[in-house]
């Protein structure tokens, strides 16, 4: 009977809570998704826990969700992070080479990664990632894997993605009190990336940009390796809040109205007006908007400091010149009309933007950059020795009931004869 590998992910947005269960064989790579589930995070805020019992009812919600959609519970999931308090450092580590031979071995390279993490932390911080980039052996640098080279020392240079340790204690006290274990953590740029870009990007240098709700991601890549990770406290949120004020207009209706007004533009061209009808608002006094004060009034000026800001970072950190791929642009935010367009005015470098890859299964609502870093967490943590095993490609697992009796009757049933 043939064996197929579960693997669960957790996406913490900043304005939506997904989770996304994938299914593989154990031999192949292709994965269905097989459950997704999506839903405002109530008692979060900018990717953090603001309220433990809301935010509790929202992952146990959208869990619940899934798990109808799957037919099948979860109580383990990888989880993808992006809030504010997430940093990078840069850090180098060296160690003598251990062998009498010279040879170097992957306890060797453990002994100078763990040298690079030996590092004074700013207060309430811990390593939550450790990537090792290049290697020097005696001297020689640019090396990619120093295993089975001789030397006499070793040097590691590592990027070091940092997290608020009481933020990651909330997070992990939320999800034990559901009954959810972390099988592991990954932040979003680095989920994102592995969705959206190429190796030949990642090679030469490419910085990605990863829109959300309230939070902006910027991860620069350089030689196949992250060399700045970074969270810009703005994001799509603003542009909505804007229309609101802007237009006079409710919140929710403001958000029909950036999310839709790109592919009505690209249908109908721009119009001087537009009924709010087309945009599937209804119900409201005013019955148009002006496309001109809309867009170039409110959205780009706001589009302008959003990438400004992202500017400014790459320039203050002097990765201008070190990104010859240019600019990928992804998340929910990318979709907003004329983000292409400011993105390239602002920043002068090529521009595309990304969509996550087309997998199997339940893929009609999230083959978009909206779900970039969710689709990601899975291709991230996909070659990962552990994800829990399913046996049978057509074994019937009933439908958990929703809550703690649901868990109650997972654990009873085995037992029964």
């Amino acid at each position: 009977m043939q064996h197929f590998k579960i693997i669960n992910c957790l996406d913490i947005g900043t304005s939506k809570i997904t989770t996304i269960t994938g299914q593989f064989p154990e031999n192949e790579s292709k994965i269905n998704i097989v459950g997704v589930a999506s839903i405002p995070a109530v008692g979060f805020k900018k990717g953090q826990i603001i309220n433990l019992e809301q935010a509790s009812k929202t992952i146990t919600d959208c869990i619940e969700s899934t798990e109808r959609m799957a037919g099948f519970q979860i109580n383990h999931a990888y989880i993808c992070l992006t809030a504010p308090h997430l940093e990078s450092i840069n850090s180098k580590g060296v160690t003598a080479v251990s062998g009498t031979n010279g040879e170097i071995t992957t306890a060797d390279i453990e002994r100078a990664v763990e040298a690079a993490k030996a590092i004074s932390l700013p207060a309430n911080k811990e390593i939550i990632h450790v990537i090792p980039r290049l290697f020097t052996v005696d001297g020689q640098e640019g090396v990619i894997d120093p295993v089975g080279m001789s030397g006499i020392r070793l040097e590691v240079e590592t990027h070091l993605i940092l997290a608020s340790t009481p933020s990651l204690k909330n997070l992990y006290k939320c999800l034990e009190d559901i009954g959810i274990k972390v099988d592991g953590l990954v932040y979003s740029g680095l989920s994102a990336a592995k969705a959206c870009l190429t190796e030949t990007e990642t090679e030469l240098g490419v910085a990605l940009i990863d829109i959300g709700g309230s939070n902006t991601t910027l991860t620069i890549f350089q030689e196949s390796s992250p060399i700045f990770s970074g969270v810009i406290p703005i994001g799509a949120n603003n542009i909505t809040n804007d229309l609101a004020i802007g237009l006079r207009l409710p919140l929710q209706d403001s958000e029909k109205i950036k999310i839709k007004l790109k592919a009505y533009a690209d249908k109908k061209g721009f119009e001087d007006e537009i009924e709010l009808t087309h945009l599937g608002i209804i119900g409201e006094d005013k019955k148009k908007i002006s496309f001109s004060t809309t867009v170039n009034g409110i959205i780009k000026a706001r589009l302008e400091e959003i990438f400004g800001f992202i500017y400014d970072q790459i320039e203050d950190n002097d990765f201008k010149n070190s990104i010859p791929a240019g600019i990928v642009l992804t998340g929910g935010g990318a979709q907003t009309i004329l983000a292409k367009e400011v993105c390239s005015d602002i920043i002068p470098l090529p521009v595309r933007i990304a969509e996550p890859p087309r997998l199997g299964g339940l893929v009609d609502d999230i083959t978009n950059p909206a779900f970039s870093s969710t689709i990601g967490t899975i291709l991230y943590f996909q070659n990962n020795k552990s994800p829990v095993k399913s046996k049978g490609a057509n074994k019937k697992t009933k439908i958990s009931f929703e809550g703690i009796f649901g868990r109650l009757k997972s654990f009873i049933e085995p037992l029964l004869p």
